[in-house]
């Protein structure tokens, strides 16, 4: 009786015992859900409100971007700092007139340094114009003429009648239509601005001289292709600025269009001479200033991101007697179609000198 009694005792202090150690274990091992950090609440987002925006100007680097191409990769926006690197390391500089006149003078500087100048604007634009020639080494490598006007051609004729002549010219690119057939059309009793010009010729080595280039012609500076996009259209109506030779450069994956003074005539034989996919391009030169050059369907099918504007605020604004849009002009008209195109930014010489890297 005894011994049950001890057996007895025994089970209940191991019961005991076991019990004892079941409740110490449960208060000292911490639970799962004990181990696993909780996901940090309003507190602990407090703690450090400068985290969620470590850099809060790389979100806005490029707020084109994200707008252009919102399920991918960035893409190039020369409308934001991407428009450094949008010529692939070459460069374009629309050169303001130094009149209040209307011009064209463009210089692009390829990658490898060579210049193209198109046109070159005014006499008076000369001097500003050797200047930036002077300051991106001095030598031209591909002059190109649209038409012989003096807004375009003034400053080259300077040129060359100075002796020595300022900046070494190796090549002139021109196509012009007879002479008796632009006085037979409507020149409006600018002659001599071609005569003054054919002159000047005269002081440059005939090699360097390159008159009758012809439409699907190119020309290679470095690693830019010039193509020449048409024969100068006849039409005695517009006689000079419907003359005008279209130039295509294609750069580091980029094209730049250069329409010259083309009339709506000249527009559209342009789009009667060239398949459609040949005339797009990235950036195109207004024709005419802006006003009264090609029409509405010759832009549409060019579809242009940039256009340059070679342009006085006058003209740009359609201004008479110091009122916006009481003028003749259409540039206000034509500013509406850019916007219609989609258009991503205007580089217009009002503003001075423009840059395009």
């Amino acid at each position: 009786m005894k011994r049950n009694l001890n057996q007895k005792i025994n089970i209940w202090v191991k019961r005991a015992v076991g019990i004892y150690l079941t409740a110490a274990l449960m208060i000292a091992v911490p639970t799962y859900a004990d181990v696993i950090p909780p996901a940090p609440g309003p507190a602990a987002v407090a703690q450090n409100p400068g985290a969620a925006v470590q850099n809060p100007g790389a979100a806005v680097q490029n707020p084109g971007a994200a707008v252009q191409n919102p399920g991918g990769a960035a893409l190039q926006d020369p409308t934001s700092t991407a428009e450094e690197s949008y010529l692939g390391g070459a460069e374009l500089t629309l050169l303001a007139p130094a009149t209040q006149s209307q011009n064209l003078s463009c210089v692009i500087q390829t990658k490898a340094g060579s210049l193209i100048v198109v046109d070159g604007g005014l006499r008076e634009d000369a001097p500003h114009l050797i200047e930036t020639i002077k300051a991106k080494g001095g030598r031209v490598s591909a002059w190109l003429i649209t038409h012989p006007h003096s807004d375009h051609i003034g400053a080259l004729t300077e040129i060359l009648n100075t002796q020595p002549i300022p900046v070494e010219i190796d090549n002139i690119y021109y196509s012009f239509l007879e002479r008796e057939f632009y006085q037979r059309g409507e020149h409006m009793g600018r002659m001599d601005n071609l005569d003054n010009l054919l002159a000047a010729f005269n002081n440059v080595a005939p090699e360097k001289l390159h008159p009758s280039i012809d439409k699907g012609q190119q020309i290679q500076v470095d690693e830019v292709t010039i193509n020449v996009m048409n024969k100068p259209f006849r039409s005695l109506h517009n006689t000079f600025n419907n003359s005008s030779v279209a130039y295509r450069l294609d750069l580091n994956g980029k094209r730049i269009l250069f329409l010259g003074d083309m009339g709506w005539d000249a527009g559209q034989n342009l789009l009667k001479k060239n398949k459609p996919e040949d005339l797009k391009a990235d950036i195109v030169q207004m024709a005419h200033h802006g006003q009264d050059g090609v029409e509405m369907d010759v832009y549409r099918v060019i579809k242009p991101e940039i256009c340059l504007w070679p342009t006085p605020d006058w003209l740009w604004d359609n201004v008479k007697n110091g009122v916006v849009d009481a003028g003749p002009w259409k540039t206000v008209t034509v500013r509406k179609w850019m916007e219609e195109l989609g258009v991503k930014r205007n580089l217009c010489v009002k503003d001075g000198d423009q840059v395009l890297r």
